[in-house]
């Protein structure tokens, strides 16, 4: 849904004659298309959100919750987006009570265990917690795509890929209000794992941190736990769908064409840049 929120906001309003709100469908689009241009996977899937809760309801009542609804020009959309999808014929996949990072962990962790190397499509941070030799992240914008790694990953925060649980744990995360552990920062939390390695050590060893830092651990001992279990990914999702149900196939050019000029789309690979250079596996 994250690539979705970005098309919408990375293209002005747009409208197809009958009123119909184009514009995240149009950037949505482009942005898929570069990916599978630049790419060429032999296996693909979309993953989404569905508004039933999930465990982390359950756990922490204030997950998300300071989100504000989707905007009605967004949600009437998303039906769009998902034609799109099929008419590419990829699999497009939605688990109500999980949610898509979930599956989108199983899956990856499933794949690297066969052997098959796994590009993760998504500007999610938490999902930098499965990154490994056979995992990758691909960032993807309007303009540009790069692969992080395991090195990307530590370059880009400071820590190893198995402590980015630990390490969005203790600052929190703003945009799925999971509070942290006050008084430490980015630098802070980088500096105790790297000293520490783990929260777990962290713990075992809190005479040895500043006092104020130290307080604020022994508060958030109550909570550290249900904050970890917010951050972690559950990769054990009962995802119904094989892998040869996810094999990348020719799209049903016939039905895409009807999408894009019914949407009042002149061209669905305008603006592509096909000079990204990617250094995959």
């Amino acid at each position: 849904m994250a690539f979705v929120y970005r098309a919408y906001f990375a293209v002005p309003p747009m409208a197809n004659s009958a009123g119909i709100h184009t514009n995240a469908v149009f950037g949505f689009n482009l942005m898929l298309q570069r990916m599978i241009n630049q790419v060429s996977p032999d296996y693909i899937a979309v993953l989404f959100d569905t508004p039933k809760p999930t465990f982390r309801h359950e756990l922490f009542p204030e997950y998300k919750a300071q989100r504000p609804p989707m905007p009605d020009d967004l949600s009437e959309q998303i039906p769009w987006i998902k034609e799109l999808i099929r008419a590419l014929n990829i699999s497009c996949l939605e688990y109500p009570g999980f949610e898509a990072d979930d599956i989108i962990g199983t899956l990856a962790v499933t794949a690297s265990e066969k052997n098959f190397n796994v590009l993760i499509a998504s500007a999610d941070k938490d999902l930098c917690q499965l990154v490994n030799e056979k995992i990758a992240i691909l960032s993807v914008t309007m303009k540009s795509m790069d692969v992080i790694d395991y090195i990307g990953v530590t370059d880009k925060f400071g820590v190893r890929p198995d402590q980015i649980i630990d390490y969005l744990t203790l600052v929190g995360d703003t945009a799925d209000n999971v509070p942290g552990v006050k008084k430490v920062g980015c630098k802070t939390a980088k500096l105790l794992l790297n000293e520490l390695d783990s929260i777990d050590n962290i713990y075992n060893n809190l005479d040895k941190l500043k006092p104020a830092v130290k307080n604020s651990f022994q508060e958030a001992a109550g909570s550290i736990d249900a904050y970890r279990n917010l951050i972690k990914i559950n990769c054990n999702v009962p995802v119904k769908e094989k892998f040869d149900d996810l094999i990348a196939r020719e799209p049903d050019n016939n039905k895409f064409s009807k999408i894009i000029e019914y949407l009042g789309f002149r061209s669905s690979k305008r603006n592509i840049n096909t000079d990204i250079q990617l250094e995959l596996f």
